[in-house]
């Protein structure tokens, strides 16, 4: 079952895979960046990723070219809980980069995934990108920093 959220964007283009011009630029600065910080487009899909973030968050290589949805991208997010659930549907649409697309405003989370047979948790700010004179955002540009060890 595919976890719907609702967006106030509509996908760019009929494949859902053609990028919105105005983010070429802020995909080259994302996967230049040294800085763990990913791009989505305004239907969450992974458009760029630093090397850094490939390496925190345990990404491939190709995430920028396969471009799955951020929920998708075979990432187990889990709760704060001592039994470390898989988050419930309602929980994942508060993740700050899928946040960020809905109400159009700077998102700060805290954010929590099984990683190589552990959890790592993240505090994770999350920024809507507009392309003006559009009012919707066209993407979401986060920055991930690790809390606690590796």
């Amino acid at each position: 079952m595919e976890l719907v959220i609702p967006l106030r964007g509509s996908a760019p283009g009929p494949d859902g895979r053609r990028l919105d011009p105005a983010l070429a630029p802020w995909r080259s600065a994302v996967a230049a960046s040294a800085d763990a910080c990913m791009l989505l487009a305004a239907d969450t899909r992974i458009v760029a990723t630093s090397r850094a973030t490939r390496q925190v968050l345990g990404l491939r290589a190709d995430i920028d070219y396969a471009m799955p949805r951020f929920l998708d991208a075979g990432l187990r997010f889990l709760d704060f809980s001592a039994g470390a659930h898989p988050l419930v549907d309602s929980e994942l649409a508060r993740l700050a980069p899928v946040q960020a697309l809905q109400t159009d405003a700077l998102e700060r989370t805290l954010m929590r995934i099984e990683h190589r047979g552990g959890h790592r948790t993240f505090d994770v700010t999350a920024s809507p990108l507009h392309s003006p004179p559009r009012l919707d955002a066209i993407g979401s540009l986060a920055f991930l920093t690790p809390i606690g060890p590796a």
